[in-house]
């Protein structure tokens, strides 16, 4: 039986908010809603063109579970394709920092400007069971890293959010990077997809 896609929570959902409880054992009724998981980041890839990773809270499972896809890339382990990162943690993070305008498929009109870690390790097990470490990862999955562990803490980018100067913005709309993205470009260490 194929499984189905959840909606995505938006901005203001109260599930959003939670701080989520430890996985422990993958039961049947946790891997049915990994299951939902993964068909959702399918589905928004499709129909956004954008995503790489959902947390459990965006669609109302609060458990601490991330879907990936990183599509053609490989992760650090050479693993590629979906991945279930259950009981995700962050174990290390660098002293570097850079900016970046990160999206979220929870207000996916939005751009939000923040800082994060240049690089951070990772422990997690996969749907299998199987412990897994990433160490010291490269930005582009540190930044996927961060913003899905947030999520699973209640936090969401706009929260991070941070102006590159006084009277410039934080949070914009999607419309505007594409109508000055040489001004949003400027603003920013580093853009998602780089």
């Amino acid at each position: 039986m194929a499984v189905s896609a959840a909606p995505v929570l938006e901005l203001g959902h109260p599930a959003l908010r939670h701080v989520c409880t430890p996985v422990g054992t993958l039961d049947a009724a946790l891997a049915d809603g990994a299951g939902t998981l993964q068909a959702t980041l399918a589905a928004f890839r499709a129909a956004h063109g954008f995503g790489r990773a959902i947390a459990a809270p965006q669609i109302g499972i609060l458990r601490r579970l991330v879907a990936m896809d990183l599509g053609a890339v490989a992760y650090p382990d050479g693993e590629r394709g979906p991945l279930l990162l259950v009981d995700p943690e962050l174990t290390w993070k660098s002293d570097e920092t850079f900016t970046l305008w990160d999206d979220c498929m929870s207000f996916p009109w939005l751009l939000v400007r923040l800082r994060r870690h240049e690089s951070v390790s990772l422990s997690f097990r996969d749907a299998t069971g199987r412990e897994r470490r990433w160490e010291r990862v490269p930005r582009a999955l540190a930044e996927l890293l961060q913003h899905e562990l947030d999520h699973l803490d209640g936090v969401l980018a706009v929260d991070r959010a941070e102006a590159a100067a006084p009277g410039l913005d934080a949070v914009i709309g999607r419309g505007a990077f594409a109508a000055e993205p040489g001004r949003y470009r400027a603003q920013v260490d580093y853009l998602i997809g780089e």
